[in-house]
């Protein structure tokens, strides 16, 4: 498990996240833009169409975060985090009592969520997953979190294919959105699917740049 964090384009910054009467001592990219002029991402670009989406704070992950600290999970659950990025859900799910495999296709992503998870002394319940969405692992979980992963609808397919890899016989995915216009697209995936859809409306938590409103969270259950 990494000890320390690699420099990184805008250095690094450290924020505390006060959500549901929990705080989150979370280490994340100071300015993530910078990466956009970075060589070795420019390359990964022209490679394999790669973004490094891992270093923002997604739009749904505060209201995510606070929706998994006040749901009633049995404890020690499993959870997959798909996409981690900041991993902000992942580590509420740590702070909930619950086992996370965070997972991403960027190894600094997983590196960054382990980091956390020593910061907020849950790492005894963590572990990193190299996983790419387009190659499912022979691994099941009863929970699988993904905050802000259907931006792209190139994803949807990968992610409704890994969902049916991954997911337990009797658990549930949960799909958080902030309202993105390829939302209905990955919906419709679904209702052409096994599985089975619920809807809650979480409210948008206070952040700096964000405007009010509510966030749709998706839970995904075999039929």
């Amino acid at each position: 498990m990494t000890q320390e964090l690699p420099a990184i384009p805008g250095g690094w910054t450290t924020r505390e996240f006060h959500l549901a009467r929990s705080t989150l001592r979370i280490t994340l990219p100071a300015a993530p833009d910078d990466f956009l002029d970075d060589p070795d991402v420019l390359a990964a670009n022209r490679r394999d169409d790669y973004m490094p989406y891992w270093s923002y704070l997604w739009p749904a992950s505060l209201e995510t975060a606070v929706a998994v600290l006040r749901h009633d999970w049995p404890p020690e659950t499993s959870v997959l985090e798909i996409g981690a990025g900041i991993a902000l859900s992942g580590q509420a799910a740590l702070a909930r009592g619950l086992k996370v495999s965070f997972s991403d296709y960027d190894q600094r992503a997983i590196d960054l969520a382990l980091f956390n998870a020593r910061q907020n002394q849950t790492e005894r319940n963590a572990e990193g997953l190299l996983l790419d969405w387009r190659a499912p692992i022979d691994r099941q979980f009863p929970v699988i979190f993904g905050c802000d992963v259907i931006y792209e609808k190139q994803n949807h397919r990968p992610i409704l294919g890994l969902l049916k890899k991954m997911l337990a016989p009797d658990g549930e995915a949960w799909i958080s959105d902030p309202g993105r216009h390829q939302a209905n697209a990955f919906l419709e995936l679904l209702a052409d699917s096994p599985f089975k859809t619920r809807h809650r409306s979480l409210a948008r938590e206070p952040y700096s740049g964000r405007p009010a409103g509510t966030t749709n969270l998706w839970i995904v259950s075999w039929k």
